[in-house]
């Protein structure tokens, strides 16, 4: 339902599979997952993700409407046929 993580690709992968991500740092190099994917947490991880585990179906939900910054990931599928057509 929830990630932890002090990952900067824990927090692009959360944009991408719908899930929030406490970041257990003081800062991040992923700004445009902060405050939608992703909330960095200094202090208590609990109080963190308590909102997000108290309805995690509306949590999900949420999110599942938010585009991934990071695409849909399918980058390496358009990839393949991309290169399939390269050679054909």
């Amino acid at each position: 339902a929830v990630l932890v993580s002090d990952s900067g690709g824990v927090q692009e992968e959360a944009s991408i599979i719908k899930r929030p991500v406490a970041v257990v740092r003081r800062s991040t190099e992923r700004p445009e997952v902060q405050g939608t994917f992703a909330q960095l947490v200094e202090r208590s991880i609990g109080d963190a993700i308590a909102p997000w585990l108290e309805d995690p179906a509306a949590t999900r939900d949420r999110l599942a409407e938010l585009p991934s910054p990071y695409g849909d990931g399918s980058a390496s599928q358009r990839s393949v046929e991309a290169l399939a057509n390269l050679i054909a």
